[in-house]
């Protein structure tokens, strides 16, 4: 398998910032308080939160492990807690290009379990050992039907979260082609 790296080719490490305070856990759950500080849930009411929580669940994850696979059905949206997860397009092929890496405590990926056709468009991979948050999308989607406010105020941070990490991605494209210099015919 190969990855094109950092400055030799096309790989973009999505670093968000760190959060503060390190997850406090309650058995193997995270609190309301770590997940409110997460880049997709920062503006919810503890209610809002304690709900989607009950339909949770923290998984240790070694490296090398496949969390979920291009095409596969989007059950679950994630969330990182510590690690770093590689996510890539098209795995199986004899060259695995590395779309990019989710790095950074709260950063969420897995993102088409919230949007039809409710298939995952990627293979996400850990690069290290590392722990997540996995939420059942079903019971998300069905809260975000039944409170709309709820519901938009989850996709316009989706649609950001998407548009910044579009703009990182072309950003990294754009630099990767200025170590090329044009040929003059």
């Amino acid at each position: 398998m190969h990855s094109l790296k950092n400055k030799a080719g096309i790989r973009n490490a999505i670093t968000g910032t760190m959060m503060r305070h390190r997850p406090h856990f309650r058995g193997k759950m995270v609190s309301a308080e770590w997940f409110k500080k997460t880049e997709l849930f920062e503006a919810l009411e503890d209610i809002q939160v304690n709900v989607i929580l009950s339909h949770a669940s923290v998984e240790s994850c070694p490296e090398g492990k496949i969390i979920f696979q291009e095409g596969e059905e989007a059950t679950h949206l994630y969330f990182l807690i510590e690690g770093a997860i590689d996510v890539t397009k098209n795995p199986q092929e004899k060259i695995d290009i590395l779309t990019f890496q989710i790095q950074g405590e709260g950063r969420v990926f897995g993102i088409p379990s919230l949007l039809e056709p409710y298939h995952y468009n990627m293979t996400a991979k850990c690069a290290v050992p590392s722990r997540v948050l996995r939420i059942e999308a079903d019971h998300l989607r069905r809260r975000m039907e039944e409170n709309p406010k709820l519901g938009m105020g989850i996709m316009k941070k989706l649609a950001l979260i998407y548009f910044n990490r579009f703009n990182e991605l072309r950003a990294e494209i754009a630099g990767y082609f200025k170590m090329f210099p044009p040929k003059v015919l």
